[in-house]
């Protein structure tokens, strides 16, 4: 009922909520780290965190965040016919169904440059300045994957939507492309003032792969599990999440679903892809199943959200205490 409202100041609960998901790990502890390569950005957030109160904090700031972009965008552009925050409580209702995304990881930071561009590509229909929002859109997805590289296999995702809010041209295409190269000359040019160009570079090129898998916990996989559920509710349901919606919305609306078919290969597209690579999932998911749990009855929804939200708590619980 909190979130619920259209008062966007509910969105702000969101970082109780959030850290409320987070006592688990607070208590027992955040799970092991992916054993995994990092880039140099990544790898540089990695070892800030590490080992520090930082690594149990951050992810749910950051969530929080998220949460409150996610509302943000949904409002703004008019995802809904009427305002609720539900998109936020969801994304991070997603985020603590997973054991193993307790722990900090850059694509929790990723994640939020992921809807900063979803918010920004969104801004283009019917907007005086459309070529500086597609440069912005290449921006944001530049800057996540210089964290995750695999985040580069949205490029054929956003194609997509340049074409759903006007018309994909080259003129279109490279307006986007230019942002992500601007973002990642920069990100080299960083590298290369500290000395560490070639690191830059082979862990740009070191972390795409298929086909390698990390082990996993069995309630890591539960939770996954739930994940693809969820995802499952919201392709099944996709038509009558357009009904009553503007032009504008409906629009957004599609482009989030594309966004959300291609969160599949950019979680496979990892050099090593292990349960903490399924967060990618979370920003369209947590939009489109927001939403439709808003469209669900007062009854409906409160006993839909307790259900995954003690499924939540149980999960991580027996994962860390184990």
């Amino acid at each position: 009922a909190l979130f619920r409202t259209n008062q966007s100041f509910a969105s702000l609960l969101l970082f109780g909520y959030a850290l409320l998901l987070q006592v688990p790990a607070l208590v027992f502890g955040p799970p092991e780290p992916p054993g995994v390569e990092w880039t140099y950005f990544g790898g540089w957030l990695h070892d800030v965190a590490d080992g520090t109160w930082l690594a149990l904090l951050l992810p749910p700031v950051l969530l929080a965040l998220a949460g409150i972009a996610a509302n943000y965008i949904s409002d703004r552009y008019r995802f809904s016919a009427t305002s609720t925050q539900f998109p936020g409580l969801v994304l991070i209702l997603m985020w603590g169904v997973v054991p193993a995304f307790h722990a900090f990881h850059p694509a929790q930071v990723g994640n939020l440059f992921l809807l900063l561009s979803l918010g920004a590509l969104g801004s283009t229909y019917k907007s005086q300045t459309q070529d500086v929002a597609r440069f912005n859109a290449g921006w944001w997805i530049g800057l996540a994957a210089l964290l995750l590289p695999s985040y580069l296999l949205f490029v054929p995702a956003f194609i997509v939507g340049i074409s759903i809010f006007s018309t994909a041209g080259l003129r279109h295409i490279t307006q986007l492309l230019t942002g992500i190269l601007i973002a990642w000359f920069l990100g080299g040019t960083v590298a290369y003032l500290n000395g560490a160009w070639p690191e830059f570079l082979e862990g740009q090129l070191a972390a795409f792969g298929f086909g390698t898998f990390a082990a996993a916990g069995s309630y890591d996989l539960i939770g996954l599990a739930l994940l693809l559920v969820a995802a499952l509710v919201t392709l099944v349901s996709g038509g009558n999440s357009r009904v009553l919606l503007s032009l504008e919305g409906a629009k957004n609306i599609s482009f989030i679903y594309w966004v959300l078919l291609f969160t599949a290969p950019v979680a496979f597209g990892s050099a090593v892809t292990g349960v903490v690579d399924a967060q990618v999932i979370l920003p369209p998911l947590g939009i489109l199943l927001g939403l439709w749990l808003a469209r669900r009855n007062e009854a409906q929804a409160e006993f839909y959200h307790l259900l995954v939200f003690v499924a939540a708590l149980v999960l991580t619980v027996m994962q860390l205490r184990g």
